[in-house]
């Protein structure tokens, strides 16, 4: 077959057949990449359209950034030090009956540096530095129905805070429900971690925070502030802060988004509102709490944070705090659960507070019911009677004649039934120091304004509040510092019918106390190593138990952060034990308190500085540990006395009493020198250091 003729007609085929061929081609691949090119210009016009904006706010050192990525979705992420904390991260709130947040646009954004020192006398330390860069981004949809949302970020050198403000807007006028918290946790590896997971909604926040891993955590969990991880990045504390008039936060994984080796994604989980209706009701204008996450490079850096809850949370509202005080309380329900309270045992722990610089005493449950433990609701105005016999007013002049003053307890459904301001009005008169209010259980919106409600009108009858059945700790002290102390924390009370071991107590530092005060109510004399541990049966033993040594009893009066430091044992226990000299005059608050060494839930150490008096202290896990203390806090050139609590070598051993078995040593030091620790398992160590 011949496509073609020989010789120059040949050649102009030839000719003919190139030109055709380039023409086709062309054409050919003009057809070919049109959709390929007018997809790309596509493409180009949608990414140029929907381009995420991106915004960075860095802490005043650098250490600390954030990058919130504004578009088709809204983002953050964060670094430490260079290393990813979290990778991009959702942001955002879901309103009742709406759609989700759509396409976001950037309407406004604004930085400023904060730097303000203030004094709080009721804390762990005494001044606070609020040192941050703050960014305030406002965002709109771009789309109908066009809500607004403002969103503030503060970077400090040891973590980060976020909020949301609902600003007034026609898309959501006078008021809106959130159905939920958006804001996510990209965590990128499966990091460890140690959760307090409550199994659901409305409880007393009472349970230990184990380790596990990220990947543990599920959809379903409860897992409270704090949460605690750590990571190639170092550590960090997820928290929050300014719980006012809004719902109680928990973590949970994100569907799908913990698996085992990592990456692992948590999200934030609202506490219900009780009347059902969505999370959150709230006129626009509201501001959410903050969102916190603490950071370190080792695990005492989180107890050593500047103070970023505190920082966050809005400053005192009450014009007279003049009135409000710290110190030490005994206590009546610890040791027999009060089946012998009366009078006179009443009057033995005002004694007992009297006689060791303790300010307070508090007069537990049952003290309003008679002798059948059948409620009184005349008791108000009945005020001699109560559990067994105890005359209230003779009760009361014989505290003011001692110095000590009397904390109330009462339940709060009994509160509400007897009514707030008849209850306020008769403590007042009768020279309460305050009420310890109980069984609350929720953090739901209502409770939390509820709770609001309690210690502002207090404070106008000068009362202190210590709420126990209640929530981890968001800030309120400094809001209102009536609100002296409060429970959420798994407490020495669980000695009782359960058990606190001295690995739950190692953690409490790095978790619970990382929020704010917890009524931890330590200080109990019969001690005992785990094996001999007992509990009370049905409430009665005469006495209870705590496990580990006398002397990691008294380092847990130490440890403990409570500005009303409840003493849990009875008089009788207390006299003339060994040890019991170092509880005269224990400080509730402190000017200084520093995290020197700790793992979490193996050991902690410490040291704290009251005026010119500095305490230190130790406690360590089932595993005897030797720990050194460098001593150049103490003022240079100066020789000081060092009064030392601690461990025998029989105190770990197999004996019942063995673990009571404390030594108390003296000796001067100065800043030069460097104490040895020595602590048997699941003991204590502690030292007063006072100047000569």
């Amino acid at each position: 077959m011949n496509f073609g003729t020989k010789g120059g007609g040949a050649s102009v085929s030839r000719n003919r057949s190139k030109a055709f061929f380039q023409e086709n081609i062309m054409k050919f691949l003009f057809n070919l990449l049109l959709p390929a090119v007018l997809f790309a210009a596509a493409a180009f016009q949608t990414v140029t359209l929907t381009a995420a904006e991106v915004k960075t706010v860095a802490s005043p050192s650098g250490i600390v950034r954030m990058d919130v990525s504004v578009g088709e979705t809204l983002t953050w992420s964060l670094t430490f030090d260079g290393k990813t904390v979290l990778a991009p991260s959702r942001l955002g709130l879901t309103f009742k009956n709406a759609p989700a947040l759509g396409e976001m646009k950037i309407a406004d954004c604004s930085v400023k540096t904060i730097r303000e020192t203030w004094s709080n006398p009721l804390s762990k330390k005494s001044t606070y530095v609020d040192h941050c860069a703050e960014m305030t981004l406002k965002v709109a949809e771009t789309a109908a129905p066009n809500r607004e949302l403002i969103l503030v970020f503060r970077a400090y050198d040891d973590g980060i805070a976020l909020r949301y403000i609902v600003p007034d807007q026609a898309a959501l006028p006078g008021a809106f429900v959130l159905t939920s918290d958006d804001t996510q946790f990209a965590f990128t590896g499966d990091w460890t971690c140690w959760a307090s997971d409550q199994k659901q909604f409305n409880t007393s926040q009472e349970k230990e925070f184990p380790q596990m891993k990220l990947s543990d955590i599920t959809e379903n969990a409860f897992a409270i502030c704090p949460l605690v991880i750590s990571g190639d990045f170092g550590y960090c504390a997820l928290m929050e802060s300014d719980l006012l008039k809004w719902a109680g936060a928990q973590f949970a994984a994100v569907p799908g988004g913990n698996k085992a080796g990592g990456p692992c994604t948590l999200a934030v989980r609202l506490t219900p509102r009780a009347d059902g209706n969505g999370c959150v009701l709230r006129e626009t204008g509201a501001r959410s709490p903050w969102r916190v996450v603490t950071l370190g490079k080792k695990a005492v850096d989180l107890i050593n944070n500047s103070g970023i809850v505190l920082n966050c949370a809005t400053p005192c509202v009450l014009e007279d705090t003049s009135w409000i005080e710290a110190g030490a309380s005994s206590w009546d329900w610890w040791s027999e659960g009060n089946k012998v309270l009366n009078t006179d045992t009443l009057k033995a722990r005002i004694d007992l507070a009297a006689a060791n610089g303790w300010k307070f005493t508090t007069l537990d449950d049952p003290w309003y019911f008679n002798s059948k433990f059948q409620y009184k609701p005349e008791f108000l105005t009945d005020t001699a009677s109560g559990c067994g016999t105890i005359d209230l007013p003779e009760a009361f002049a014989y505290a003011r004649s001692k110095g000590v003053k009397i904390y109330l307890w009462m339940h709060y459904q009994d509160f509400d039934f007897c009514g707030h301001e008849r209850t306020f009005t008769a403590y007042e008169k009768w020279g309460a120091a305050g009420m310890k209010i109980d069984f609350m259980d929720s953090d739901n919106q209502e409770r939390v304004e509820w709770i609001e409600d309690v210690v502002k009108n207090a404070a106008k009858h000068r009362l202190m509040i210590n709420f126990h059945g209640m929530y981890k700790p968001t800030g309120m002290e400094r809001t209102y510092p009536n609100q002296i102390t409060r429970e959420g924390i798994l407490g020495n009370e669980y000695n009782k019918f359960g058990e606190v071991t001295p690995k739950h107590c190692a953690t409490l530092p790095f978790t619970r106390w990382l929020c704010g005060p917890g009524d931890f109510t330590p200080g109990g004399f019969v001690n005992r190593q785990p094996e001999h541990a007992y509990r009370q049966k049905n409430l009665q033993t005469p006495s209870c138990c705590e496990q580990g040594t006398r002397a990691h009893a008294l380092a847990m009066c130490l440890i403990t952060d409570s500005p009303c430091l409840t003493i849990c044992d009875s008089p009788w226990n207390y006299a003339n034990q060994p040890g019991f000299s170092f509880l005269k005059n224990i400080p509730a608050v402190w000017d200084e308190t520093v995290a020197v060494d700790g793992e979490i839930g193996k050991f902690y150490l410490h040291y704290r500085r009251s005026g010119d008096k500095f305490y230190a202290g130790a406690i360590t896990d089932a595993e005897a540990r030797s720990l050194t203390l460098k001593l150049d806090f103490l003022k240079p050139g100066k020789t000081y006395t060092a009064q030392i609590f601690c461990d025998t070598p029989e105190s770990g051993g197999q004996n019942v009493k063995d673990a009571e078995k404390i030594a108390e040593i003296v000796q001067d030091v100065t800043s030069a020198d460097t104490l040895t620790i020595q602590m048997v398992r699941n003991g204590g160590w502690t030292a007063i250091f006072t100047e000569k």
